[in-house]
């Protein structure tokens, strides 16, 4: 059984992973409700069922313009499917791990019923189609209509052979993933690193992280994430 040292470093660990995955949506045009708590339909003691790290959506127009530099491009895993550019409201499920990949027993159990309840919540279709979408999620992470894209992502240090055999459309997205986009991100568009001019303007999280990269990328920025998410910032970082 783990000791407390271990348990409170494993929590860490996870808010660390949360944390970074937080700030990977937001450079990419989401707008996020973190730790989205699923409740029961009859209030009681415990009414909690389960929660999602993260429920998100990016509109289809989410641009970003930076002078003389043009459009910045976000990541081609989020923004792209099946090859071809995202044109409809892209909303999301995710769910964060700081090892392997993995989707919550809650969100794999039909009988349940949480996806009803969060697509319900969500509002982004008619009640009458809340079986429908839920259905598909369960079978293969994904589904798609007219109008908009309901996806599943984890977000780990791993992808997961195993349940992407189960749920063919899930989205994996690794911490090694989001290195390799940040280091394209800060070589491309160089006013948003600790030396430029916007990077100040960011929340404390994205100062504090920021730094953080922009000090230890050059040496791996693919491993460098993972790293912070094990060992946490130097202090004083």
């Amino acid at each position: 059984m783990p000791n407390d040292h271990s348990h409170d470093e494993n929590n860490e660990k996870g808010r660390r992973a949360e944390a970074v995955a937080s700030w990977y949506l937001r450079l990419n045009g989401f707008l996020a409700i973190e730790n989205f708590i699923v409740h029961l339909d009859r209030y009681n003691k415990g009414t909690a069922r389960t929660e999602a790290d993260f429920i998100a959506v990016r509109f289809p127009y989410s641009r970003e313009f930076i002078q003389g530099r043009g459009l910045m491009e976000d990541d081609p895993r989020l923004i792209k499917s099946d090859g071809r550019k995202i044109t409809k409201p892209l909303f999301v499920l995710v769910e964060v791990k700081a090892g392997r990949c993995g989707m919550n027993g809650p969100w794999t159990n039909r009988q349940e019923k949480n996806m009803q309840r969060v697509i319900r919540r969500m509002g982004f279709a008619e009640p009458e189609k809340a079986d429908e979408i839920a259905e598909a999620l369960y079978n293969n992470a994904k589904w798609e209509g007219k109008n908009y894209i309901v996806q599943y992502i984890c977000i780990g240090r791993y992808e997961n052979p195993e349940i992407q055999k189960y749920h063919i459309n899930l989205l994996q997205i690794t911490f090694a993933d989001i290195g390799k986009f940040l280091r394209k991100r800060h070589y491309d568009f160089p006013e948003k690193t600790p030396d430029g001019f916007i990077h100040d303007q960011w929340p404390e999280f994205g100062r504090h992280f920021g730094n953080w990269f922009w000090n230890n990328k050059n040496g791996d920025a693919a491993e460098a994430v993972q790293r912070y998410i094990d060992q946490g910032p130097e202090p004083g970082l």
